[in-house]
């Protein structure tokens, strides 16, 4: 006789615990019923599953009248996340991000800090004196805390909570989720903030809709989110989606990467500002201020028909496009969301990347494609709430919470 090992059985649970909760988040007010036909489970697990859901107090039942019915309204189940709340953090470049956020997402309250260029055994000084300074400061407000999530540039090792690479603040293979852990008795979760910020507009932005999209972040460096069947591509690394180093340029400037013509070398915005300002130094006629250079003033001369600034503008646009369809033909998008400075002359930068995109990508692909702006700001920290959500998706965390 063959029995399935614990391992397995503890796997399954956490699973269906996992799709249940999904669906609940996403459709509830959903009847029991109705949870058995959409996850295929007997009703007897799926009772079993909403019992401890419900004795967790991580859903509710409330009841709902069916269209057409006139007898007594079904029961059925929504989330409960009061109470429940985790802490997310943004690691960038001068800066640092934390927020309390209820389990849902939402934000309860957040702290924002300019940071100095530590070295990497001082970023994790830094870090743990910031999470243990703003649970003491925000103590009246703290309840069930059930994680902590942090999101940070550079190569990350997701799976392990590994910091592999994050080369403005010197750091190589950090075991940041290890620290963390040790220091707080939570779960931790570390993302690329690119990746994690594609994931998060697919949970919590103008991507729930859509299973198949890029997030292009297009500031002093290049970088995508790819969402394929609605997950986000991340491999060992964190590093699918690095955009600014694909070629646009042949023989152009040595990248820091080591090859030449990347298009994080033309479409940077330090080598775009550069560009404007060679541009203005040569005595073209434009309206633009030699002396007050700025993303924001070409933006402006941009859209008030400077050509200068039109030129420039546009050509950061097709180089962008140029890169972007590489993407349109390995995964096919639907829709593609662009986050940048550069956004707010979106009615020339647009057609510059549209016309990039139907010109170089396969025309089955780009004719239904479509360019937006993305509805998460940059610094979010949605990031790290869109790793708290899979981890309750996955049952990963979902399991632990109800362990207590």
């Amino acid at each position: 006789m063959l029995l399935a090992q614990p391992g397995h059985i503890d796997h399954i649970k956490r699973k269906n615990a996992g799709l249940v909760y999904r669906l609940i988040d996403q459709l509830g007010p959903i009847s029991r019923i109705e949870l058995s036909k959409r996850t295929q489970l007997a009703p007897a697990s799926i009772t079993k599953i909403t019992r401890e859901l419900v004795e967790a107090h991580l859903i509710q039942e409330t009841e709902i009248q069916e269209s057409g019915s006139r007898g007594r309204p079904a029961v059925g189940l929504m989330l409960n996340n009061e109470g429940w709340q985790f802490l997310s953090i943004r690691l960038g470049p001068g800066y640092l991000v934390l927020a309390l956020h209820e389990l849902s997402g939402a934000i309860l309250l957040q702290d924002k800090f300019d940071v100095p260029k530590v070295s990497q055994s001082e970023v994790v000084a830094l870090l743990l004196n910031h999470v243990q300074q703003f649970f003491a400061r925000h103590t009246q407000r703290i309840e069930r805390v059930t994680s902590i999530a942090v999101t940070v540039p550079g190569l990350v090792d997701h799976r392990q909570g590994v910091v592999v690479s994050m080369p403005y603040y010197g750091v190589a293979n950090l075991q940041l989720g290890a620290l963390l852990h040790k220091e707080t008795g939570l779960s931790v979760f570390v993302g690329n903030d690119i990746r994690s910020w594609a994931l998060a507009e697919k949970f919590f932005g103008k991507a729930k809709n859509s299973d198949n999209a890029v997030l292009v972040s297009a500031h002093h460096n290049i970088g995508a989110g790819i969402l394929v069947d609605g997950n986000v591509l991340e491999g060992s690394l964190g590093n699918i989606g690095e955009l600014g180093h694909i070629q646009v340029k042949p023989f152009g400037k040595r990248c820091k990467c080591g090859n030449s013509g990347c298009l994080d070398t033309v479409a940077g915005l330090s080598e775009v500002l550069a560009e404007a300002d060679n541009l203005v130094r040569q005595g073209h006629d434009t309206l633009l201020d030699q002396n007050n250079l700025t993303i924001d003033s070409i933006s402006e001369a941009a859209i008030n028909g400077d050509g200068l600034a039109i030129k420039v503008v546009s050509e950061y646009g097709h180089n962008l496009g140029k890169a972007m369809a590489i993407l349109v033909n390995l995964f096919n998008p639907d829709t593609i969301y662009i986050d940048g400075e550069f956004n707010q002359a979106r009615q020339v930068l647009f057609p510059a990347i549209d016309e990039s995109l139907k010109a170089q990508a396969l025309p089955a692909y780009s004719q239904h494609l479509t360019v937006e702006s993305a509805q998460l700001p940059a610094r979010t920290t949605m990031a790290g709430a869109a790793l708290v959500k899979r981890a309750m998706y996955d049952g990963f965390l979902l399991i632990k919470v109800l362990e207590g």
